[in-house]
């Protein structure tokens, strides 16, 4: 029952501020990242994300960039973990 009450806190209510321009970036270039097939990039690394940014058509100022990375990474960590995890589950017999 906790859980229950753990995520409502958790989530983001009307008076929240948004999230950082750079988190929604790096939120969308993780996405970029991920996509498996002939388009999956292996990681969050500043050629990637130059690269995403050009085919995008996404100004990123230089400095922005470190910012970025940072919350990327975390983000592409979790990303791949819950790849596994959802394919460890499909791969269990019933």
């Amino acid at each position: 029952m906790r859980d229950l009450f753990q995520s409502q806190e958790l989530s983001p209510s009307l008076f929240d501020a948004p999230p950082p321009e750079s988190y929604v970036q790096a939120k969308d270039f993780v996405r970029w990242c991920c996509s498996f097939g002939g388009e999956f990039r292996n990681s969050p690394d500043i050629a990637n994300l130059r690269y995403w940014a050009n085919k995008n058509k996404v100004k990123i100022p230089e400095r922005s960039e470190h910012e970025i990375l940072e919350s990327a990474r975390p983000l592409f960590l979790k990303r791949i973990g819950q790849l596994v995890k959802n394919a460890e589950g499909a791969a269990e017999p019933n």
